[in-house]
């Protein structure tokens, strides 16, 4: 009896050895299989993950090249309207530099004719003026000179010339002085007859002449004065 007692807890103990192992060797296999399983699930994780990020970094490129501002090609007809507009205005631009620059250039010659008026003095023109030894001014012409003839007479018809018979028509060209005074002086013959007494007539008229002293700017002058007189017998 004894023996069989031994032999039966022999047996158990193995046995339940056996059953102990076996089920260290499925509790080892299990957990294997949970590690396998969790490092798929790691890699599938990490995979997503990875996936995740480059779809957002693909999506983020996108939307930043979407925020770059294209440039929009223009139309060419528009360019083609910009470009005469710029014509244009180039144009006026240039008119408006002429217009000032003639303006300019204008006032620039009215200032220098105004200096030139300001610093011009007529009397010291030689074309206009003479200065005597006593200082009085004598006009070479009558050019914007006004004057007063107080007595005028005409010259007569030469007694030489009618005890001749002379009927010729006599004209005399000459040139006087009037003085100050407004008395005649000076008087030389240009042209006409030198025969017949017709110029002694023409000095005797003039040397009775009386004309009003005669002022120009202030001043009183003498003035050249040129005249034609012409003969008619009666």
């Amino acid at each position: 009896m004894n023996k069989f007692y031994i032999l039966s807890a022999i047996l158990h103990g193995i046995v339940i050895f056996f059953l102990f192992g076996f089920a260290k060797d499925e509790e080892l296999k299990f957990k294997e299989k949970n590690t396998m399983i969790v490092s798929v699930k790691n890699r599938r994780a990490v995979s997503n993950n990875s996936n995740i990020s480059s779809v957002k970094q693909s999506e983020q490129k996108e939307e930043v090249q979407d925020e770059k501002v294209i440039p929009e090609e223009k139309p060419v007809e528009e360019e083609k309207t910009k470009e005469k507009v710029k014509k244009i205005i180039k144009k006026e631009e240039v008119k408006k530099k002429k217009s000032e620059t003639k303006k300019s250039d204008n006032k620039k010659k009215k200032t220098n004719s105004n200096k030139v008026k300001e610093s011009y003095n007529e009397f010291e023109d030689q074309n206009r003026f003479l200065q005597g030894e006593d200082g009085v001014f004598t006009a070479i012409s009558l050019d914007g000179i006004e004057y007063e003839i107080l007595k005028e007479v005409d010259p007569q018809y030469p007694i030489k010339a009618r005890k001749i018979g002379y009927n010729g028509v006599g004209s005399i060209k000459v040139n006087f002085l009037v003085d100050i005074d407004g008395t005649v002086k000076d008087v030389k013959f240009i042209s006409g007859e030198s025969k017949f007494g017709f110029r002694e007539e023409v000095e005797k008229a003039l040397r009775k002449w009386k004309f009003k002293p005669i002022i120009y700017k202030g001043k009183i002058i003498k003035v050249h004065f040129e005249k034609e007189f012409k003969f008619k017998k009666n």
